[in-house]
């Protein structure tokens, strides 16, 4: 039995939690979770591009685009990084 457990816990540690942060930080940029589960889940060192990667678009709480400068910002700014300008 307790090497049944030490199975599951190996299966859980490199591969699904890598798949699971790997997906919640890839929803939070506005990209597909399931896809970036399966890539993270397989290859967990891909969590750290998924980290790194810039949004695609705006989404809504967790970043919006400088009407400016078109460069994103995280939602809670109250002004651009890049340009100053005042996001609304």
């Amino acid at each position: 039995m307790p090497s049944n457990m030490m199975e599951w816990g190996f299966v859980v540690v490199f591969f699904l939690l890598p798949g699971t942060i790997g997906a919640y930080v890839a929803y939070s940029k506005g990209r597909n979770p399931v896809l970036w589960f399966l890539l993270n889940a397989l290859f967990a060192p891909t969590v750290m591009i998924t980290l790194f990667q810039r949004p695609l678009r705006t989404v809504q709480g967790h970043y919006r685009q400088c009407p400016k400068c078109s460069e994103f910002s995280k939602w809670r700014e109250s002004s651009c990084r890049f340009c100053g300008t005042a996001l609304s």
